[in-house]
């Protein structure tokens, strides 16, 4: 008579704050951030470095793993440009920014198609003395700024997406 065993894998789970370092190639899950994660291994192993790598799920901050772009937006009172994109009839540029000039702080998205058409959702604790606008030629979509404010430069910090 045949001999029938039935197994279970399971896995390290947990809270996030709890997680453990993980051995190599083995899966744990983060039940309170719904993140999951890989052990690396160790360096013998041939792991670049020890410790865990997350996964990416739907529930992954992909906005904390991009590093953004960074300009220094200077005192002018004409437009110019900062930021240029080409286009396809298509799609939706959606660049998130955060503007920083001495204690005054501009945050927000702005949805850019072609046509140009534009909206700037954005929050200010008090003015940045910056205005934002989108203009198309060529097949271009750019994205222009003009400051009001003199004497301290601004810096804008951005990430781009698009949805096609």
């Amino acid at each position: 008579m045949a001999i029938v065993q039935i197994s279970r894998i399971t896995q390290r789970k947990g809270l996030q704050e709890n997680l453990p370092q993980l051995a190599g190639a083995e899966f744990g899950w983060s039940i309170d951030q719904r993140k999951l994660y890989i052990g690396n291994g160790t360096l013998a192993e041939g792991a670049p470095e020890i410790g865990n790598t997350e996964i990416l799920t739907e529930y992954s901050d992909l906005q904390s793993l991009l590093v953004p772009y960074t300009d220094t937006l200077l005192d002018n009172t004409s437009t110019t440009p900062f930021f240029s994109l080409a286009t396809t009839l298509s799609q939706a540029y959606y660049v998130t920014y955060k503007i920083v000039r001495s204690s005054a702080v501009r945050q927000g998205t702005i949805m850019a198609t072609v046509g140009p058409s534009y909206m700037d959702d954005y929050t200010e604790n008090s003015s940045t003395g910056v205005t934002i606008t989108v203009t198309e030629s060529g097949g271009f979509l750019t994205l222009n700024y003009a400051t009001t404010s003199t004497g301290v430069p601004a810096t804008i910090s951005y990430y781009v997406n698009y949805q096609s």
